[in-house]
């Protein structure tokens, strides 16, 4: 993991690029503390379109990275959505 500054982000940006294409994700600080994370495409699409959907990256992100402020289990829990999906007959056509 690779830590960087708004401001060390701003003024180098190309090469933290490359470095992310490399396979290298940016953690993105503000006064010390995580606020955002840079990943290749290759690593987003693995994420996010793997089937699994948005909530089990999370939980994977929760996962790896245990110092981040998240959401309780409760409070994740409590954004399930608990009933059992349903086909709808909505039709863009």
């Amino acid at each position: 993991m690779t830590k960087a500054t708004i401001s060390h982000l701003k003024n180098h940006l190309p090469e933290i690029v490359h470095d992310v294409e490399k396979g290298q994700d940016i953690h993105i600080t503000r006064h010390g503390k995580p606020v955002a994370v840079i990943v290749s495409i290759d690593r987003y699409s693995r994420a996010f379109s793997s089937g699994k959907g948005i909530f089990n990256a999370y939980l994977n992100w929760r996962t790896l990275h245990p110092e981040a402020r998240g959401f309780t289990d409760e409070e994740v829990d409590n954004m399930r959505d608990k009933e059992p999906h349903q086909p709808s007959d909505f039709s863009w056509g």
